[in-house]
């Protein structure tokens, strides 16, 4: 099977982010692989142990490529990057759009994406890619299952009040959820590999795109304004011993924090 895996480097839960301006974002320099694409890498490498075939990780970033390295370290046999200046400022769209101008002449039986980055929590560019390839698609998938002779598969997601069950041919776009598997570690050796090895860049322009194409001027979703969190109120300790404690503990919820 030829299995791609779109993949995205997002900040890391614990960075410091601050708002540096209404639509501009200070992010510590601590990233990670998105965790919902290391389920989507997982879910390919199966498939290639179980039918054999190829997974490649797939991304579009200018600068970012250790979500492709991560991929490579856990088994991946291949890695593209999608870099071109015109791309800054590119929103989900675009970034699907990107994706899919790349594969469209690619011959391919699956792509697998995670349900969402979570950065931006949009989920937005799978289904994206799988409507402008004009292939099926199944969101946030907890179980799959391969036909491989029929080319038929049988994926399982869960919906409100139960589970559903689904069938579809390949080629098609699943995206992956937490409970479809737990990601591998990587070995040392393959990280040490990862961290060798040359990624394949790919330019808008081998991709019949232009600047007008994606970008600033192709944005169909627009930031207005960043707002920092509300500041906590500070800590009001009470000091006396119990039961005076409970009491105006209570006394508080109900007249202050008015919970109670």
């Amino acid at each position: 099977m030829d299995i791609y895996v779109l993949v995205k480097q997002v900040p890391d839960p614990e960075a410091n982010v601050k708002v540096k301006s209404d639509v501009e974002l200070e992010i510590e320099n601590k990233y990670f692989t998105n965790f919902f694409d290391e389920i989507a890498i997982e879910a390919g490498l199966k498939l290639r142990e179980k039918f054999g075939g190829k997974v490649t990780v797939l991304t579009v970033d200018n600068k970012k490529v250790d979500a492709l390295r991560r991929g490579i370290a856990m088994g991946a046999d291949d890695a593209i990057q999608i870099t071109d200046p015109a791309l800054e400022g590119s929103d989900p769209f675009a970034i699907a759009k990107t994706l899919a101008a790349y594969l469209k002449d690619k011959p391919f039986d699956l792509i697998l994406a995670g349900r969402q980055a979570m950065d931006d929590d949009a989920g937005i560019v799978g289904p994206g890619v799988a409507e402008l390839l004009g292939i099926p698609h199944v969101n946030m998938i907890v179980g799959l299952e391969i036909d491989d002779p029929k080319k038929e598969l049988k994926v399982v997601r869960e919906v409100e009040g139960g589970k559903e069950i689904l069938s579809c041919f390949l080629p098609a776009l699943f995206t992956c959820q937490k409970g479809l598997n737990n990601p591998r570690i990587p070995q040392v050796m393959n990280v040490m590999k990862a961290m060798k090895a040359q990624m394949k860049k790919v330019d808008l322009a081998a991709l019949g795109l232009s600047a007008v194409d994606v970008g600033g001027q192709a944005v169909k979703i627009k930031v207005q304004k960043y707002l920092p969190p509300p500041k906590r109120p500070p800590v009001k300790m009470i000091k006396e011993d119990f039961p005076e404690n409970v009491k105006q503990l209570v006394k508080l919820l109900k007249e202050e924090a008015k919970v109670i």
